[in-house]
C-alpha cells in the first residue's frame, strides 16, 4: 500500500502555476483587457458584475486550497502512525494531532474493543465521509453559483442595453442611448466571459479536491483494515487463525521434546555401557593390585595382615 501526500501537493501547485499564468496573461493583454472590461458607460456596472464574480471564484479557490493544505497534513500523519504501528510503539498515536483522522479512527477503534463490541467499520467509514463532505459544503455552494452569478450579470447587462434601446427609440437625440447600449453588450459580453472562465477553472480544481479526498479516506480505510484493526481487535476467524497456529506451534514443540527424550535414552544407554566399562576396568586393576600386594609380601615374607585389615597398604 502506497500512502503519500503527493496527490494534495500536485493539485496546490497546479493552483500556483494558475495564479502565475493569470497573472502573465495580465501583464501581456493588459490593454485588450481593459477595453473589454471598462468600455461604456456602464463601465462601473460591469467593473461590479465581474468583481462579484472574481470575489465568489477566489473564495472558493482559497477555501479549495485551505482544505487541500489540510488533507496533506492528513496524510503525513497518516504515514506517521502506519510506520509506528509497523515499528511496534506501544502507544503509535500518543505523538499524532488530537484532531487528525488517524489519531480519531485509532482512538475510536480502542474504545470499541476495550468495550468488548464488534468493530463495524462500515459505519466509521460513512461517518468520516459524512463528516469530510461537510466541510465542502461552502465549496461545492460556490460550485453551484458560480455559473448563476455570470448569467445574472448577463441579464442586468442585457436589461440596460435594453433600456437604451427603448431611449434610442423614443429621442431623437440616441447617441447617448447607444453608448448605453453599446456598454450594456459589452458588459454582458464580459461578465459571460468571466463566469464561463472561472467555472471552469473553479470545477477543475473542485472535482481535483474530491480525487484527493476519495483518496485520503481510502488510505485511511486501508491503514483501519491492514495495521489498526490486526493490532488491536480480534475476529473470531483470527482467534481461530491463532488457535490453529498455537496447535502447530505445540505440535512442533512436542516433536521437539520426543526427540530429547529419545536422546536422554540413549544418553543413558551410553552412560550405562561407559560405567559397566569402568567397571571391568576397576577389578582388573583391582585384581592387579592384589598381585602385586602378594608378590611383594613374599619377596619381603611379609606376614598377612590381620582378619577385618585386608584394605591395608600390605
Amino acid at each position: 500500500m502506497n500512502i503519500t501526500n503527493a496527490s494534495s501537493r500536485s493539485v496546490l501547485f497546479q493552483v500556483l502555476l494558475f495564479f502565475v499564468a493569470i497573472a502573465i496573461l495580465l501583464l501581456m493583454q493588459k490593454n485588450a483587457l481593459y477595453a473589454l472590461y471598462l468600455s461604456g458607460d456602464v463601465g462601473q456596472l460591469g467593473i461590479g458584475l465581474n468583481g462579484l464574480i472574481l470575489v465568489l471564484f477566489l473564495f472558493g479557490l482559497f477555501r479549495i486550497v485551505f482544505v487541500l493544505l489540510s488533507y496533506a497534513r492528513e496524510q503525513e500523519v497518516l504515514n506517521k502512525l502506519v510506520t509506528n504501528l509497523r515499528n511496534g510503539i506501544a502507544q503509535p498515536s500518543s505523538e499524532l494531532p488530537e484532531s487528525s483522522m488517524a489519531k480519531k479512527r485509532y482512538e475510536q477503534i480502542r474504545w470499541i474493543n476495550q468495550h468488548n463490541a464488534p468493530v463495524n467499520q462500515a459505519a466509521l467509514a460513512a461517518s468520516l465521509n459524512a463528516s469530510e463532505g461537510s466541510r465542502l459544503t461552502l465549496i461545492r455552494f460556490v460550485h453551484n453559483i458560480l455559473i448563476l452569478t455570470g448569467v445574472f450579470g448577463t441579464v442586468v447587462s442585457l436589461s440596460i442595453a435594453l433600456v437604451g434601446a427603448s431611449g434610442l427609440l423614443d429621442s431623437p437625440d440616441g447617441a447617448k442611448n447607444m453608448s448605453t447600449i453599446i456598454g450594456g453588450m459589452s458588459t454582458a459580453l464580459s461578465t459571460t466571459i468571466t463566469a464561463i472562465i472561472c467555472f471552469i477553472v473553479y470545477a477543475y480544481f473542485f472535482l481535483r479536491l474530491n480525487d484527493v479526498k476519495s483518496r485520503l479516506l481510502s488510505s485511511v480505510e486501508d491503514v483501519t483494515s491492514l495495521y489498526i484493526l490486526p493490532k488491536i481487535t480480534h475476529t473470531e476467524q483470527s482467534l481461530i487463525r491463532d488457535v490453529a497456529k498455537l496447535t502447530v506451534a505445540l505440535r512442533q514443540a512436542a516433536e521437539r521434546m520426543g526427540e530429547v527424550e529419545a536422546n536422554f535414552v540413549t544418553a543413558g544407554d551410553n552412560l550405562l555401557t561407559v560405567v559397566n566399562t569402568m567397571q571391568v576396568q576397576v577389578d582388573t586393576i583391582g585384581s592387579d593390585m592384589r598381585e602385586i600386594k602378594q608378590s611383594i609380601r613374599d619377596g619381603f615374607r611379609l606376614p598377612l595382615p590381620p582378619a577385618g585389615k585386608e584394605g591395608s597398604p600390605l
